[in-house]
């Protein structure tokens, strides 16, 4: 049996132990994404858990000092409560781990619950990637996202303790612009009362790159995009270009 990877995982996971749960995304239907069809993963299956364990001893064997580590693909908790739960307590036992990381749609958080997340966190699941792409009703329908703005701001909190059809070109639906998003980023900092929370830009193809701890790096994440932001809009045309977020 070969040992099977997740096909993708956040930057910020490149030195982590990779353990594929499942495979794909069970959603598959955001209209800004498609990345797991286009990487050869067109459905969405969860994979026995022996076989996950049996790629667990497999990484011991080669890498018994890991310690953080990425569950993929893009939806692991799909699982199940009790699955993930397992499979984390193992780890841990496994391996020296200050991390365990998986992505997850805040759908798949509200579907197994407040007490199924404090559950995964008691079993040693410690960080979690969650998209939540926007805070507007009316653009996450529109973009199929599969949630709305009041499910995302009810399980974003739990780690812690929408349909709208016409096409762009009918006029209905206008997409953001590059600079839109970092003034979209400079707004969200702005006017987040939170306490706590570790916030990082740490993609390839963001535009601006800020992270850091709320609220006391916020000045300090305000003040690289207002230097930014600050600069002749040529240059940063030219670095919007440079990037290039779309697919």
């Amino acid at each position: 049996m070969a040992f099977e990877q997740p096909l993708i995982r956040p930057p910020s996971e490149w030195r982590s132990g990779l353990i594929r749960v499942t495979r794909g995304c069970g959603w598959n239907r955001c209209r800004f994404c498609g990345i797991y069809p286009h990487l050869g993963e067109p459905a969405f299956s969860i994979r026995p858990l022996r076989e996950v364990l049996a790629d667990v001893a497999f990484l011991h064997h080669h890498r018994p000092e890991t310690e953080t580590l990425f569950l993929g693909d893009a939806d692991p908790l799909q699982a199940g409560v009790a699955t993930i739960a397992e499979l984390s307590r193992h780890l841990h036992q496994m391996f020296p781990l200050r991390r365990l990381t998986a992505y997850a749609r805040a759908s798949t958080l509200k579907k197994i619950g407040r007490d199924g997340v404090l559950q995964l966190a008691a079993a040693g699941l410690n960080r979690i990637h969650l998209g939540l792409e926007s805070g507007s009703d009316e653009i996450l329908r529109y973009q199929r996202k599969g949630q709305s703005a009041r499910m995302i701001r009810e399980a974003a909190g739990w780690p812690r303790e929408g349909r709208i059809e016409p096409e762009i070109e009918s006029g209905n639906f206008t997409p953001q612009t590059a600079e839109g998003t970092v003034l979209e980023l400079q707004l969200l900092l702005r006017h987040l009362t939170v306490e706590g929370p570790f916030l990082t830009c740490d993609h390839a193809n963001n535009y601006i790159s800020v992270r850091g701890t709320l609220p006391q790096d916020r000045p300090s994440m305000l003040e690289t995009i207002d230097a930014f932001l600050s600069q002749p809009a040529s240059v940063r045309e030219r670095h919007y270009q440079e990037i290039s977020s779309s697919m």
